[in-house]
């Protein structure tokens, strides 16, 4: 073989396919992991695969699953979670290039999820990788609605142009189902002062610093939450108090927070008045109402009480920045 044709052969090669660590944070999951282990170890992918799990106190039987799979856990006192120390604990177990973050109720849909929800990452510039999430069985419409609107059919590139007035549209991702570059983490990490929204911190650093976050609909998982109105509400608190903190909602960069949330209301009650679905489309103007109090509550936890707070709150911390 000639010099040329040797160079040629290595041109040709496929690339090498990145190492992958799978963050499972777990309390009480073993009927999840029953479910899902299988398909999270089978996946179609050729790469090094490790699980890094922690486990804040179950009592279910998820621990003794585990170990009879051979997976042992790293075991915290339940009081000792929280959303971004313990994913930043995680993080600083894992070994590989590729950290995947996947909540411990989240079942991948197929066997080619990791496959797509790691195939962006070829392009150098993609720091994170967010994918989809489908509603479980007996998800009422309204939830399920929600879930089309945030995780649509089309992928979606979120990056800064230079010059360009950005969104908080364009921040958002969440941790139930991700992919970060363990460089990425190390250079920023989670969050640690905040209740919620980590995902966002890493996102919104990302994007900052000339990267790309990709949403691709292909890496879907089975994951939804139902809530109450209340629980609404104690959401938008929580997420706006941490949004508050991370110092995005200072930044100018990531304005338009009124018009993406009315976006948001217009579509949904188009859609359910279209189907002459008035009691949803009225429940859904309901809760978009209350989340936006819960966002202006959140905003101002300064100048708020903190028995207060509490009251409104899932997981307030009393910290302040």
């Amino acid at each position: 073989m000639t010099r040329l044709e040797c160079n040629a052969s290595v041109a040709a090669a496929p690339p090498r396919p990145l190492s992958v660590s799978i963050l499972l944070l777990m309390k009480n999951e073993r009927h999840n992991i029953e479910r899902s282990f299988d398909t999270i170890t089978g996946q179609d992918y050729h790469g090094p695969v490790e699980i890094v799990y922690i486990d804040s106190g179950s009592t279910d039987g998820t621990v003794e699953f585990m170990r009879d799979r051979g997976i042992e856990p790293h075991v915290i006192p339940p009081e000792e979670f929280h959303h971004g120390r313990t994913r930043n604990l995680a993080a600083s177990m894992a070994k590989h290039e590729i950290l995947v973050l996947l909540s411990g109720d989240a079942i991948p849909a197929n066997d080619q999820w990791l496959k797509h929800l790691i195939a962006p990452f070829e392009d150098p510039l993609v720091g994170g990788v967010y994918g989809k999430q489908l509603p479980s069985q007996g998800i009422g419409p309204l939830r399920c609605y929600a879930l089309e609107y945030l995780y649509p059919e089309h992928p979606d590139v979120r990056e800064l142009q230079s010059g360009a007035p950005g969104s908080l549209r364009i921040v958002r991702s969440s941790n139930a189902n991700s992919a970060i570059r363990a460089e990425v983490w190390r250079r920023f990490r989670f969050h640690e002062n905040v209740i919620v929204a980590e995902d966002h911190w890493i996102c919104y650093n990302l994007l900052k610093h000339g990267l790309k976050m990709i949403y691709e609909p292909k890496a879907a998982v089975i994951h939804c939450h139902e809530r109450s109105l209340w629980g609404e509400l104690q959401f938008a608190v929580d997420n706006a108090i941490s949004l508050k903190r991370m110092g995005v909602f200072d930044d100018p960069a990531f304005q338009d927070e009124f018009s993406y949330g009315m976006d948001r209301v217009r579509k949904e009650w188009a859609h359910f008045t279209a189907r002459g679905e008035y009691a949803h489309a009225f429940k859904g103007l309901a809760i978009s109402v209350t989340k936006y109090v819960g966002v202006q509550l959140g905003k101002r936890e300064a100048h708020l009480p903190r028995w207060f707070l509490r009251r409104i709150s899932a997981g307030y911390d009393g910290l302040l920045n």
